[in-house]
């Protein structure tokens, strides 16, 4: 009988490890730049703020650019603590060229959107509606816009 749960506890061990390996390249994709692709690497973030001023903090632009290729990939992320209500957009441009991925649908990220751009400055747009956890129900747009960066 002990040898008998000695093989369980030591199946169930593996199957929750096998579990858990199997969830962080999924978890880890969505919150690097390997949602990009390979050879991206982060230029910046840009905080998304509201009308009134100031970062907010509801979700934050990223610029990516692959050197190899001369393309940018920008991704627009809520912050875990954000209610997403209207979905969230983000937008980028350059080299006269655009990409837009937004839905309503979508409440964890936006993106990715690619921009072939090399010598040309670039800038990504993006928004998100809703409210923050915890607090009375007051939903507000949060946008944010890098302007032109990243030229040549």
């Amino acid at each position: 009988m002990n040898r008998f749960f000695r093989n369980l506890l030591a199946t169930t061990t593996t199957v929750v490890a096998i579990s858990a390996l199997a969830a962080v390249p999924a978890q880890a994709q969505t919150i690097s730049g390997g949602s990009c692709g390979a050879g991206y690497y982060q230029q910046d973030a840009y905080p998304l703020g509201t009308d009134w001023g100031g970062a907010t903090g509801a979700g934050v632009l990223f610029l990516y650019y692959n050197k190899s290729t001369g393309t940018n990939c920008a991704i627009l992320r809520r912050d875990s603590q954000f209610s997403v209500t209207d979905g969230m957009a983000v937008i980028l441009e350059g080299g006269g060229n655009s990409d837009v991925d937004g839905q309503r649908a979508y409440t964890q990220y936006a993106g990715p959107v690619y921009v072939k751009a090399p010598g040309s400055c670039v800038r990504v747009r993006g928004d998100i509606t809703g409210y923050w956890t915890g607090t009375p129900y007051d939903e507000v747009k949060h946008t944010g816009n890098s302007g032109w960066v990243h030229c040549g």
